[in-house]
């Protein structure tokens, strides 16, 4: 009886720790939605940036540029927050370079996380693939499932 008690307990509890997300998949692009904090979710996805070994390159506060010019033009400030993030691992950077140096155009990765001002609460994260149109590329794709896995990982 304890034996069920101690793993009906772990089944209740494993599932309220699944994530919470919808994901959107695009032909060019992926959009991760999650009602959560906005700093909560930016919080997790650096933090998840650094574990995998990547450097962040920058940090764009494209919410707050927004913002300012939507005041210039009297209207209303589309988003509550929304950032951009680039980051680089010199070790896939070099494997994109040798499979093709035009996979320069590529670095650094960047992922954009934003809030809307009307839906408060509801934080999306786009991540634009990484890839050439015409061509197959193996390494682009492991980039891609491993950014992929890195926002997922985020959100968990």
């Amino acid at each position: 009886m304890k034996v069920f008690i101690l793993l009906f307990t772990f089944i209740i509890f494993s599932l309220n720790l699944q994530a919470e997300y919808k994901k959107t998949i695009y032909s060019n692009y992926v959009i991760y939605e999650t009602k959560d904090k906005y700093k909560e979710v930016i919080f997790t996805l650096i933090d998840e940036i650094s574990q995998n070994g990547f450097i962040q390159s920058y940090r764009a506060n494209i919410g707050n540029s927004v913002k300012n010019i939507s005041s210039f033009y009297k209207k209303e400030p589309i988003f509550s927050n929304a950032e951009k993030i680039g980051f680089c691992r010199q070790t896939l950077t070099f494997e994109m370079m040798e499979e093709n140096p035009n996979n320069l155009m590529f670095c650094p990765l960047s992922i954009a996380i934003y809030e809307l001002k009307n839906e408060k609460n509801i934080v999306k994260i786009v991540y634009r693939f990484a890839k050439i149109s015409s061509l197959e590329s193996k390494v682009l794709n492991k980039v891609n499932q491993e950014i992929l896995q890195l926002i997922e990982n985020s959100l968990e």
